[in-house]
């Protein structure tokens, strides 16, 4: 099936991104957080670096290397493995990114991958065909709907996604690198829901 990513798990990919590392295989990207984080052996000290976008990506990383100290790894040094620093204010503004997929099953298989592997919260998530044309018109604002209505006629499906405005930037990334939606069109951002001034 067009579109379709091999039925693989985050987990799975984990465990072999870790046997290719302590295999001295260093360069290839770690299967959650890519080239936002390096490794290198010197040693038998197992050097971390990069930038994570939480406290608990940073620990859950961590957690995962010292699983394998005395097991390849002598000991981890992560101090150069830092948090991104958020510049701009979550819960100001919401933004509805839109993305096209080949049907309904690949935009499922993106929506669970962005909320599942790569952690992201939105604040809306749907997955719309031909058959809910309707909706569309519920959640969009008019001028996107001709786009809309282009991949339904093409057979193809749409994901629908809220999240808040400091994330959108590596939500349509992700979208567009790594779960390969056809379009990917960001609205322009409303008032957060449920935001009081």
């Amino acid at each position: 099936m067009k579109g379709v990513q091999p039925p693989d798990t985050v987990s799975q990919r984990t465990k072999s991104w870790w046997a290719s590392i302590l295999a001295g295989l260093v360069d290839h990207p770690h299967p959650i957080y890519g080239a936002d984080v390096a490794v290198t052996f010197r040693g038998g000290v197992l050097h971390i670096s990069g930038e994570l976008p939480s406290e608990s990506d940073r620990k859950a990383l961590l957690k995962d290397a010292r699983e394998h100290v005395g097991h390849g790894i002598d000991d981890i040094d992560a101090k150069h493995l830092t948090v991104a620093k958020g510049k701009e204010r979550p819960g100001i503004l919401d933004q509805t990114l839109i993305a096209a997929f080949a049907n309904p099953d690949v935009a499922e298989y993106a929506s669970k991958y962005l909320v599942e592997s790569r952690r992201v919260e939105p604040k809306r998530l749907e997955i719309l065909d031909s058959r809910l044309e309707d909706r569309a018109r519920d959640l969009l604002p008019a001028e996107f709907l001709s786009d809309v209505r282009k991949a339904f006629d093409a057979g193809e499906a749409v994901l629908i996604l809220t999240v808040d405005e400091t994330a959108v930037f590596k939500v349509r990334e992700l979208l567009a690198e790594e779960t390969r939606s056809l379009w990917t069109i960001a609205t322009p951002p409303i008032p957060a829901a449920g935001r009081r001034d």
